[in-house]
């Protein structure tokens, strides 16, 4: 009925004269129809996607049915608008309906012609679906297993062999190669031109909505490079040994499936004392905070932040017997979304479900508001402020103050050591990030490369892995990139590149408001959340890049690396002196804390180390002793984690002071010693001497009588 209608307004508009205030209305009203049309197709892609998920037998066909149906209804509403619209039916101040033109006018790679749309989505579904739901996975002990166990046992691997056979029984149910760069990658070039752009690069930049996004990826990468190399050659160190620093490290000796996450390797590369790693990870197993514990626990911190919850009917409809990450499926409704994520519990998922939970109130509160219309709450861009909130209330989650709540990690033993819980902190985070930015911004420019002719159509079969051995220092295979959804759907992952970069301007910019280095973060966001809020609040209204400044509390209007090099200044000094045999960084004793009592929901210490030896065949045994002394003198001015500098114990003056004391006491002790020697060796130095002269004053008086 709506696409009649929307017809009758425009056969009506074309067929009598109006004025320009009469066309604006002709104008409004046609687009409230095709809006409620996009809001009825979303309804009803969510209801097959959510199937699909499920495993229904019914799923996957239903899926592509909803998703060709969709291309074609997105290109006949374009039509239908570009024929209603004149640009002089808008007035100077008419810039949200302009917006709303704007973007159902370029809705993306929807405008291809139905046949190339529907080979689009058809090759995607159908290897996405078979990826998530095959189950003659090769995990070692067992050669018919799900995407899932897969998941699992690759993290549990002691051997690259084993890797090597897990990753190629994940591959053999990847698309064909040759299909994707023959008949799917082309497809971007088309949809490029059909969206009125000379080139792909400008397409995907138009999409991520910031004008030479790919241009200012790279320059930031420049940036960043040299500490993704120096934790390239870490890992290499712990793994290979010296003679290996600087080669390439193969995608299976970094238990990965494509080389963008390696923390999978985290227990490998730990310092000599990782008490903050080892506590964290057994209270996660003991409280079994995985699957909807771990949402429960992102729920909490949302609401810690006042920034709303995302409610118990989201969490009661989802589903934990999946595969992870998480994966959202929206109705383009308030309050109407549903994710299927996995149970499984580790440090990696605790913080994807902190950053699925954040991105689904992201969407509750953008639909909520922005202006109330759909185009302007799920338009087809990528955001890079999207990434970015729920990826800073990601790092938050890891916050000492925020762990502290959690029952996780007490904040007072941050009084001891806090640098080296600091750097184990950054170690966890930049196995997930750092990788991540290379990962991006290679899949995005090997794509361009081969879309523009940079390589030889002889050589295409096999340069995937040739180009990332030189942009990464990482030997893939030829295939696993058809892995990455994004990569199957031709998006750009350079939103994502940005998003990131982003999250750490983020936390600086809260972290520099803070009174005092104690100071807790997170109660920080939680009364100074504005600009959080009201970001989200605006949905796709204006281009993200526009509240920038507004987002960073006005320090800055654009995107800067500075802020992620100062968060792992800590890091980078730290791989300095292990990369460095030289080294004479001068270094303090590691400081034992005192046993406390456990806060409250904590699990106690003996209880801890029991299960740890059951759940985990004892994690201090997989910790390999580098020899190295812990606790370097970092410079401490860096805002990377600055919440955590000689964090505050419980607010008692006087119990402050004892502590104080009492992490100094081996340096008074030291020095009353050494005083006591001084005193003592100056006594008898006095008593020789004195004795000396008696016995002189003795002499003189026998030689004179």
């Amino acid at each position: 009925m709506r696409p009649i209608l929307a017809l009758l307004f425009i056969c009506l508009h074309l067929s009598t004269g109006t004025s320009s205030s009469d066309d604006r209305r002709w104008l409004v009203s046609l687009i409230d129809l095709v809006e409620l049309d996009y809001q009825d197709q979303c309804d009803q892609r969510a209801t097959a996607a959510w199937e699909e998920l499920l495993g229904s037998n019914k799923g996957l066909s239903l899926k592509l049915e909803r998703d060709k149906a969709y291309g074609i209804f997105a290109s006949k509403q374009k039509t239908d608008i570009k024929t209603a619209f004149t640009a002089p039916s808008l007035s100077p101040d008419d810039d949200v309906l302009r917006r709303r033109v704007r973007l159902l006018l370029q809705p993306g790679d929807t405008l291809l012609e139905t046949e190339q749309w529907i080979r689009l989505v058809t090759f995607a579904d159908t290897a996405l679906n078979r990826i998530r739901f095959s189950t003659d996975y090769d995990c070692g002990t067992n050669i018919n297993c799900t995407l899932r166990e897969l998941h699992n046992s690759l993290s549990r691997a002691q051997d690259e062999e084993s890797v090597k056979r897990m990753k190629l029984s994940w591959e053999a149910h990847l698309p064909s190669f040759s299909e994707y760069v023959e008949n799917i990658l082309p497809l971007a070039r088309n949809a490029s031109k059909e969206n009125h752009y000379n080139t792909v690069e400008e397409y995907w930049d138009s999409l991520v909505e910031h004008e030479g996004a790919t241009l200012k990826a790279r320059e930031i990468w420049d940036n960043i490079k040299p500490l993704y190399t120096k934790l390239h050659k870490y890992v290499s160190l712990k793994l290979k040994g010296p003679d290996a620093v600087g080669n390439t490290l193969t995608v299976t000796s970094l238990k990965s499936l494509s080389g963008e996450d390696w923390s999978n390797l985290i227990e490998i590369l730990l310092p000599q004392y990782p008490d903050i790693y080892q506590k964290l990870y057994a209270n996660l197993q003991l409280k079994d905070i995985g699957g909807l514990n771990a949402f429960s626990a992102a729920d909490k911190l949302l609401t810690q932040l006042n920034i709303g919850d995302i409610g118990s009917e989201i969490l009661e409809a989802s589903v934990f017997n999946g595969s992870c990450p998480p994966v959202i499926v929206d109705w383009c409704q308030p309050n109407k979304l549903k994710f299927a994520s996995c149970k499984d519990v580790s440090i990696a998922n605790y913080m994807d479900a902190h950053e699925a939970a954040a991105k689904i109130r992201y969407k509750m509160t953008a639909a909520m508001h922005s202006n109330n219309t759909y185009i302007l709450r799920e338009a087809p861009r990528f955001s890079a402020i999207y990434e970015a909130i729920p990826g800073f209330i990601s790092l938050l989650s890891l916050n000492p103050h925020t762990l502290d709540r959690a029952g996780l990690y007490p904040v007072s033993r941050f009084m001891y050591n806090s640098n080296h819980h600091r750097l184990v902190l950054q170690l966890i985070i930049a196995l997930r990030d750092l990788p991540r930015l290379d990962y991006y911004l290679a899949a995005d420019e090997w794509r361009l490369n081969v879309l523009m002719g940079k390589i030889p159509p002889s050589k295409v079969a096999s340069s995937w892995s040739e180009f990332r051995k030189n942009f990464s220092k990482i030997d893939p295979s030829n295939v696993d990139l058809l892995g990455d959804p994004y990569v199957l759907l031709n998006k750009p992952h350079v939103g994502d590149f940005l998003g990131i970069i982003l999250k750490y301007q983020i936390y600086q910019s809260y972290a520099e408001e803070l009174m005092t280095d104690e100071g807790d973060l997170t109660e920080h966001v939680a009364t100074s959340n504005a600009r959080l809020i009201d970001t989200m609040m605006q949905g796709y209204s204006e281009p993200w890049p526009s509240l920038v400044s507004d987002l960073l509390a006005k320090r800055e209007t654009a995107l800067e690396f500075t802020a992620l090099t100062d968060y792992f200044r800590l890091l980078d000094e730290y791989l300095d002196n292990q990369l460095d045999p030289s080294s004479d960084v001068t270094v303090d004793d590691y400081v034992e804390p005192p046993e406390e009592s456990p806060v409250d929901n904590e699990i106690p210490v003996e209880e801890d180390k029991k299960e740890v030896e059951i759940t985990h065949d004892n994690i201090h045994d997989n910790i390999i002793n580098t020899d190295e002394e812990p606790n370097f003198k970092f410079e401490t001015s860096t805002v990377g984690v600055l919440e955590i500098k000689n964090p505050v114990a419980p607010r008692d003056q006087d119990k402050d002071e004892i502590k104080e004391a009492s992490y100094n006491i081996y340096w008074w002790i030291g020095i009353a010693i050494a005083l006591t020697i001084v005193v003592v060796l100056v006594a008898i130095i006095a008593r020789k001497r004195h004795n000396h002269r008696k016995q002189l004053e003795r002499q003189r008086q026998n030689s004179h009588p």
